[in-house]
């Protein structure tokens, strides 16, 4: 799972906590206040071989600096203290300095929880499946 997938499908509640406890070690400049836009939505159509604009989707982005080293945050919808997290966290990974392990040992934590919650759902999904061959044989 990459870092993108984690920070905008994770628990928000957690993922703004473990920014609240490294952002105290650190002077933050909100570059880019989060503001809302629209953003097209790029497709790749497999018959015509060829991109094409979806549509638009409503995002949350924002920017930050930290020690110099600019992050940045974008996520689905109106959603200004995740998109704020996601720049934290990509300014931080950039620096690479002695926070880099705790960020990584949280995003791995926070993927399995993740991948735990979908394996839930899929499992959930399937008790619903509906085999047709048994209903022959009845």
């Amino acid at each position: 799972m990459n870092m993108d997938y984690i920070l905008v499908e994770g628990d928000l509640t957690r993922i703004k906590n473990f920014v609240g406890t490294i952002e105290e070690k650190y002077t933050i400049t909100i570059s880019k206040p989060p503001s809302t836009c629209l953003t097209m939505i790029r497709a790749h159509d497999s018959v015509e071989c060829q991109e094409f604009y979806l549509g638009e989707a409503l995002t949350t982005e924002t920017e930050v600096i930290i020690d110099d080293m600019a992050g940045s945050g974008i996520c689905l919808g109106d959603e200004p203290e995740r998109a704020y997290c996601i720049a934290v966290i990509d300014a931080l990974m950039q620096l690479n300095d002695d926070c880099y392990p705790l960020i990584r040992d949280f995003l791995t934590e926070e993927g399995k929880k993740i991948r735990e919650k979908e394996l839930k759902e899929q499992s959930q999904t399937l008790k619903t499946k509906v085999d047709f061959k048994l209903m022959e044989e009845a």
